[in-house]
């Protein structure tokens, strides 16, 4: 017996998803017009959007590293973030290594932990190196850059993290395309896996030419939890303008068009960071011939859920049917939901206070 010998190549496309729900209601796939072809992409985006409601999807879980900065309390949660599931505190160290320029500028500034200073290469596509010499190799896992943009406001980077053993064959840990940048604001990845290496360097391509404040490479990440506040407690709050080094709680406003992290205490200190772990929106449905970002286990569901959303905007489509699709969504959804789970241990810790008057 011969076997495809594959296992998740097969592509289900949007198209796919319609034409199934057509013929689902009792209609053939060409009979569709093309505003019933809209109608139901937009049924298929209220149903991955209503997904966030319905429990914690764990393919759609994501991770945002903030730079804090100096008496900023609030940050916000990425576009499509829904809520916050874990917030922690982050301190690294820099380790002392020797930095070289490649197109002029002063290298050293990137490491001076002097936010005020900055190296401004004088020509594009150039590189800064730093060597931690044979004896000290160094393992980093976070990487962070403060850009520098003449006159304040914002520039497009283009990027690549390396590291390498020898400074001639280098590795890429990480390649930032078009991104965004502003004077002074971080953009820190975490490298995994990374590697125990003497070199590293960050190297700038597509016209860009390098302006840094800081570029700093952390070894010994230490992350301590912060708790959440609701708004009463955080409301409550006699001196929200409180400063210090570990803003150890945070307030979670779900406003729009995007939720904001407002920290207790304000941060002072520019060289820690905060991870957040949160539950994101579901990628946008696209085009016709895209495929939706959910792993396979989810597809039958998400194809009753459509067929039972288009079996109540098509036309003629007969209440029997509407019902048997309404009981198909209903059953595949909850097969899929069951199965959304890590498996992992479950710990119970009562958080038992005293209550006075």
């Amino acid at each position: 017996m011969a076997y495809s010998g594959t296992v998740g190549q097969t592509v289900i496309t949007v198209q796919n998803l319609i034409d199934n729900g057509a013929r689902r209601c009792g209609k053939l796939a060409e009979e569709l017009t093309s505003e019933q072809v809209l109608s139901a992409k937009q049924s298929l985006f209220f149903v991955l959007s209503n997904l966030i409601n319905q429990g914690i999807q764990y393919f759609a879980i994501k991770k945002q590293v903030y730079g804090l900065q100096p008496n900023q309390y609030q940050y916000l949660l990425p576009v499509g973030g829904n809520d916050v599931l874990n917030a922690l505190y982050r301190q690294m160290t820099q380790p002392v290594g020797t930095y070289t320029s490649s197109a002029g500028g002063t290298a050293a500034n990137v490491a001076d932990d002097d936010v005020t200073t900055f190296c401004l290469q004088t020509s594009a596509n150039g590189n800064i190196v730093v060597n931690y010499t044979a004896t000290n190799p160094q393992y980093i896992g976070s990487i962070g850059i403060m850009p520098y943009v003449a006159g304040g406001g914002s520039a497009t980077f283009n990027y690549a993290f390396q590291s390498s053993t020898d400074n001639i064959t280098y590795k890429t840990l990480y390649t930032g395309t078009s991104v965004t940048v502003t004077d002074g604001q971080w953009i820190w990845q975490d490298i995994d896996p990374g590697a125990n290496v003497q070199y590293y360097r960050i190297v700038a391509s597509g016209g860009t030419t390098l302006a840094l404040r800081e570029w700093y490479l952390g070894v010994n990440s230490t992350e301590v939890t912060m708790s959440r506040l609701n708004r009463d407690d955080y409301t409550n709050l006699p001196n929200k303008n409180f400063t210090a080094n570990q803003p150890f709680q945070f307030w979670l406003n779900r406003t729009i068009p995007q939720a904001t992290i407002t920290l207790w205490p304000t941060p002072s200190n520019a060289f820690y960071q905060m991870t957040v772990w949160y539950s994101a929106q579901i990628q946008d449905v696209g085009a016709l011939g895209g495929q939706l970002a959910i792993p396979d286990r989810w597809m039958l569901a998400i194809q009753s859920m459509l067929a039972h959303q288009m079996s109540l905007e098509l036309p003629n489509v007969d209440l029997p049917r509407i019902t048997y699709l309404e009981g198909q969504a209903e059953k595949y959804f909850i097969m899929a939901e069951q199965e959304e789970r890590d498996k992992s241990p479950i710990y119970f810790a009562p958080n038992i206070g005293v209550y006075t008057r």
